[in-house]
């Protein structure tokens, strides 16, 4: 109606610019090609040759379609708009240029640079209220964080996008942000509302004929209901939608359907089927040259070369995979992306893990799931960072942040608390981004996997290391000695051993005896191993839901596995092996010891904290209800003080109003031996960086008394041992293969040689008795993990040998446990 309008006018530029519109709006109901013939012939007119705002303009649209069918043509036509934008100072164009040059450099692999231009896009969009590129840039923010799992903080910010959209009547429906909502419903077991999101969004999508969003979200309706278990309904919507995108030239959704579909069509035992459609997606992938997909298209390929019987060519696609996929992770910053990242790949990994076993190499299929377990701590240990000048924004952004928490923990309506969680979310996504753009120019170092020899030979004679593997069936497990190695498959599978070690936590949890389900996974993990292996000293690096298990309360025929072996964790054998070689740097100074914290300051808990208690005890957690006061630790002042004498001359205590985040910064941390802090915990499996240690607050200071997991990899220690004397401080987000992001393994990156940390709710008072019998023994020149066990075993021995494991078993000791800790000065 303008295009007809302007030429009654006879307002030529007008007119073009219309018309120009009206040729991308075709491109939701027919082939891509036809668009991209009638805007390419625009651009080559005079007219809009000779006129910078309706070449950009034409580039915009030409750029905006180029995405779904060639990324380089693309990313040449935004660069092209983006230029005359800044001729023009048209600032608006030009951020939304650089917004999609950022999901292209994503795209590329590049995610640093991806992730500096989509922030930069994104603070320009809020300055300047342009709220079309709000609800893109937080649908496509949302949709990275989908990619990588983290569903709840991809859900949090696609319901900003849509709560955006929907205040703004001429942004159009949001159907990017509905579909990628619905995914993280899904990925969160939320089935139903999930589904509910997607009729509605494709009702609309069918009303405004707009195919191309049709086809999408059908997509995304397969993909949950393969979640949902119906992979016949999956089958057929696959195939509905892979219609309509192949009849619009969309290669972007016709390579990720294809994929897809190649998986429901090998599940349902379709295997000509699924090698069909394999091929179409990586013929659609090849097309399109991204990068970042360039794992998959190589794991695809291996996948046939293993159905052809050829192994060698398998293992070769499956290695230039990884190689692919560590250079993407070497260009990011955070280490909770590159966990998150490297666990969504798991697959790659364990396909690979499982041709390696297949063809009976041992130490191939450990180098395989060494590459992707714990590598990012392994990366970051002992690595210090010179930290430099920071920018006024980075430091004013931390400091709201700590504002806004301080707020939250003393707030109590719930109405002033979602308007702070919201602020909170804003600045730390700000953050990010700041802090990525001030480390563009540094690169990630992946550390490459010690080799399974290398390890062995860093073991003691009385050692014997466990690597657990749940794979989607099979259960495995690396056993290694400092002269002998295996792999061996468990007698029961990955789902079995899931659900025993589920039940077995419910029922330490809830103090109830256990009994049976402690004996049967003894049966299914360890029992295969003692038979062989007698060496007193397991050390274990766990797998998926094993991070949460404490092996040392499974029953053997004699009791308790405490009685007759020493257990130790590790995240990697990489990280055993990096602990081992380490040159010990022995601080000047004994203890530094933190108790007695005054929790007055803290009235209320933010949600994202709250976790089940047990209300009959102190616990030191926290509470139940959002709202609920934080507990003092009465137990802890003695705790402390009882530590501080039996660690002697040399030690450093922190206690009620000194046992505060500032006080704690202060001191010297590189020069102590052991670090012991008794205090309440909040482990955020959602939002893994937030996970902290709740200390005090000291008047008109910038801290807010949580010493979360972000600082606590920016410290600088020495220490041979911290002692986290409080809940859940070994409980984290699960990324899967890549393992788990937690406090344990935030003092580990910052230099501690082994950490003592909760896997559930602690109880004050047993948890007292248990750390001073620990001290004693270290005291007595007992090696850690010696000590810790013996520990153990007196509270049995005090409390009568079927003392309840909810009291003791919760203490678990991350890294190297053989050391024995010089305590006095």
């Amino acid at each position: 109606a303008a295009e007809q309008s302007f030429r009654r006018m006879r307002d030529q530029q007008s007119e073009t610019h219309a018309r120009l519109g009206r040729i991308r709006s075709q491109a939701s109901y027919r082939p891509l090609n036809q668009t991209f013939a009638e805007l390419k012939q625009e651009l080559s007119s005079q007219e809009v040759v000779h006129d910078p705002r309706l070449r950009m303009w034409a580039l915009t649209l030409l750029a905006s379609l180029r995405i779904n069918t060639d990324s380089k043509k693309a990313k040449s036509e935004w660069m092209a708009s983006r230029q005359i934008a800044e001729q023009l100072g048209e600032a608006e164009w030009g951020a939304r240029a650089k917004g999609e040059l950022g999901v292209i450099a994503f795209l590329e692999g590049n995610t640093s640079k991806a992730v500096d231009l989509l922030g930069g896009a994104m603070l320009s969009a809020y300055r300047r209220n342009d709220k079309a590129s709000q609800i893109r840039l937080l649908s496509l923010l949302g949709l990275g964080f989908d990619e990588e799992h983290r569903f709840s903080e991809a859900l949090t910010i696609f319901k900003t996008a849509i709560a955006t959209a929907e205040r703004t009547p001429d942004a159009g429906f949001p159907f990017l942000a509905y579909r990628g909502k619905a995914a993280a419903l899904a990925g969160l077991n939320q089935i139903s509302p999930a589904k509910e999101l997607l009729t509605k969004a494709l009702a609309i999508a069918r009303e405004q004929g707009d195919r191309v969003h049709e086809a999408d979200l059908l997509a995304e309706a397969a993909r949950i209901e393969i979640t949902d278990h119906d992979l016949k309904k999956a089958e057929t919507d696959f195939r509905k939608a892979v219609t309509i995108a192949e009849r619009m030239n969309d290669y972007r959704t016709v390579s990720e359907i294809m994929f897809n579909l190649s998986e429901v069509e090998r599940q349902l035992g379709n295997l000509p089927s699924a090698d069909s459609a394999l091929n179409t997606g990586l013929a659609a992938s090849r097309h399109l040259g991204d990068r970042y997909y360039l794992p998959r298209d190589l794991n695809a390929l291996a996948e046939i070369k293993v159905t052809e019987k050829k192994y060698r060519e398998a293992d070769k696609l499956y290695g230039q995979a990884e190689d692919v996929l560590d250079d993407i992770l070497a260009n990011q910053h955070s280490f909770e992306e590159n966990t998150a990242h490297a666990g969504s790949m798991s697959s790659i990994y364990l396909e690979h893990f499982r041709l390696a076993q297949r063809m009976g190499n041992v130490d191939r299929a450990f180098q395989v799931i060494e590459r992707v377990r714990g590598r990012f701590v392994a990366s970051k240990l002992f690595v210090r960072e010179q930290a430099g000048i920071r920018s006024e924004r980075i430091t004013k952004l931390e400091g709201a942040i700590a504002e806004t928490q301080l707020e939250l923990l003393q707030s109590r309506g719930a109405d002033s608390r979602s308007s702070r969680m919201q602020q909170l979310l804003a600045d730390e996504r700000n953050l990010a981004f700041q802090l990525n753009e001030a480390g563009l120019e540094r690169r990630e170092t992946l550390v490459k996997p010690a080799p399974l020899k290398a390890i062995q030979a860093s073991l003691r004679a009385d050692e014997v290391f466990l690597e657990y593997v749940l794979d989607q069936d099979a259960a495995f497990c690396f056993i290694a000695t400092n002269n002998s190695s295996r792999l061996l498959r468990l007698p029961a599978d990955s789902s079995t051993i899931r659900d025993l070690t589920h039940s077995y936590l419910a029922e330490l949890k809830a103090m109830h005896s256990g009994e049976h389900i402690a004996v049967e996974l003894y049966e299914s993990l360890l029992a295969p191993v003692v038979r062989s292996f007698p060496q007193s000293r397991i050390i274990i690096s766990p797998d998926d839901v094993l991070n949460a298990l404490p092996f040392e309360a499974l029953r053997d025929d004699r009791g308790f596995v405490l009685r007759s072996k020493i257990v130790t964790y590790t995240p990697s054998g990489t990280v055993l092996w990096l602990l081992s070689q380490k040159k010990v740097q022995e601080g000047d100074r004994s203890l530094l010891a933190v108790g007695a914290v005054d929790y007055k300051f803290a009235r209320a808990l933010p949600d994202h904290f709250a976790h089940n208690s047990t209300a009959a005890v102190v616990l030191r957690g926290l509470a139940e209800i959002t709202g609920a006061r934080l507990t003092d630790l009465p137990g802890s002042r003695d705790e402390v003080s009882t530590i501080a004498q039996i660690a002697g001359q040399g030690s450093e205590v922190l206690l009620g109003d000194k046992a505060t985040e500032s006080v704690f910064k202060a001191q010297p941390l590189e020069q102590f031996r052991v670090i012991h802090l008794a205090t309440h915990a909040a482990a955020d499996e959602h939002y893994p960086d937030r996970s902290a240690l709740v200390l005090g607050v000291t008047p008109h200071s910038s801290d807010d008394g949580l010493l979360q997991v972000r600082e606590i990899m920016g410290l600088r220690l020495t220490a041979d041992l911290v002692t986290l004397s409080a809940c859940d401080t070994n409980l984290g987000t699960d990324e899967r293969e890549a393992g788990v992001v937690n406090l344990e393994q935030a003092f580990l990156i910052a230099g501690a040689r082994a950490v003592v940390a909760s896997l559930w709710n602690v109880e004050d008072n047993s948890t007292t008795a248990l750390m001073k019998a620990f001290y004693t023994h270290l005291a007595e020149h007992e090696d850690k993990a010696l000590a810790l066990a013996h520990a153990k075993r007196d509270m049995l021995d005090r409390y009568g040998g079927q003392f309840h494991p909810y009291y003791w078993a919760g203490f678990v000791l991350a890294g190297k446990g053989t050391d024995t800790i010089r305590l006095g000065r």
